[in-house]
């Protein structure tokens, strides 16, 4: 299960408040109802609502189900690497969706603090939304909570609630600012991809020049960029260049002194003020503190996010809770005789409350964990039993 299901959340939620959809988005929900009958199903479903949806409806679908083939699929692989090879049913995963996309608009901080199934912890937390807000050029903020088309032509149009359509210049750049707790996928006007991670920003125009296309990012994100040879597409990161001319990328410059570029397809030529390398699929260009190096890629890693997953290889406690944080929005301490080297691996889908994510990683680690409201304190669980 990817992305796509998320995307599918947002159709049916518009569909369900008698919004317009495109052809596209026409033809993907009609794909989606046909390819199994329980979506038929719940689609008739919740078009039958006229009230305003409740967790209670959503919760019910097949939920007894889908939680017993977890039970029956999960197995512990070792004592660091713990295969969470399971996740909830379509139906589920959808459900959810649906109802935070309908009901927590916002989703705020007290929206996503929900009751915890675990004795240990005094609240439990919601995963990520979709979700952001647009900077326009002129500097109005507008929030946006469904992915976004900026169109070929023209200038870039986003709803206002309270004043009305809200237009950015074509010739200057918007801001996409993707906070802690959400993500987001937008289509430039040229027609590329970019899937943005949590704690990011992202810098384009409405409209890209004949003579090229140029983005400024600040955090994470993944490109599928258009094929355009006549104008090739530039990400900038401050200090380092990634120049394409189409192809499927990762870039993570959460810090700015440490930018890596992992290729999935095609070719990109990676450049900082130490020169500039060119890389194929499967490797990753890495800068660091004025030196850009070569090396493997793990993809499976690298675009781990991106697929919905947090898949730890070989990280460490610093590594992991930087994850967390960005996407719980976090306040992380970490206990004095922590080990800031010792490394851990596991596996767990990104769609989950935090409390799994915990529970794995007690599985995989020495680690325990103190949770009240955003505040999450890491201990080292052997030396709390040695005092």
């Amino acid at each position: 299960m990817d992305r796509n299901t998320f995307d599918i959340a947002n159709i049916l939620a518009r569909k369900y408040r008698k919004e317009t959809l495109s052809v596209a988005e026409e033809q993907m929900l009609e794909s989606w109802r046909e390819s199994n009958p329980r979506n038929g199903q719940l689609f008739a479903e919740l078009m039958a609502k006229e009230d305003p949806l409740e967790m209670a409806w959503l919760e019910q679908i097949d939920e007894d189900q889908a939680w017993e083939r977890i039970k029956q699929k999960g197995k512990f692989k070792g004592k660091k690497v713990w295969g969470w090879a399971v996740a909830a049913s379509v139906a589920i995963l959808l459900s959810f969706s649906l109802y935070f996309i309908l009901n927590n608009k916002d989703h705020s901080a007290a929206q996503r603090f929900v009751e915890s199934k675990d004795e240990k912890y005094n609240n439990d937390i919601l995963p990520a939304n979709l979700g952001a807000k647009i900077i326009l050029a002129s500097g109005k903020e507008i929030k946006v909570s469904d992915t976004l088309n900026v169109p070929e032509h023209g200038e870039l149009v986003i709803a206002d609630a309270q004043n009305g359509p809200q237009t950015s210049n074509t010739l200057l750049l918007n801001t996409l600012v993707v906070p802690a707790a959400n993500f987001f996928k937008l289509t430039l006007g040229d027609g590329t991809l970019v899937w943005v991670n949590s704690n990011s920003r992202l810098q384009f125009p409405s409209q890209f020049s004949s003579k090229e296309r140029r983005v400024y990012l600040s955090g994470e994100a993944y490109f599928e960029v258009a094929k355009d040879r006549g104008r090739p597409f530039f990400v900038e990161t401050g200090s380092v260049k990634v120049r394409v001319l189409g192809t499927h990328f990762n870039v993570s410059a959460y810090n700015s002194n440490n930018v890596k570029t992992s290729l999935a397809e095609g070719a990109v030529e990676v450049s900082g003020n130490s020169g500039a390398v060119v890389i194929a699929p499967g490797q990753s260009a890495e800068w660091n503190s004025q030196n850009l190096r070569v090396g493997v890629a793990n993809l499976q890693k690298d675009l781990a996010w991106k697929n919905n997953e947090f898949y730890f290889k070989g990280d460490n406690i610093v590594s992991i809770a930087h994850q967390l944080q960005v996407w719980y929005d976090l306040d992380i301490t970490l206990s004095e005789d922590l080990s800031l080297t010792e490394t851990y691996t596991g596996q767990i889908r990104r769609d989950v409350r935090l409390s799994e994510v915990l529970k794995m990683l007690e599985l995989v680690s020495d680690l325990d964990f103190k949770l009240n409201e955003n505040k999450l304190l890491i201990i080292n669980k052997k030396a709390k039993t040695m005092k």
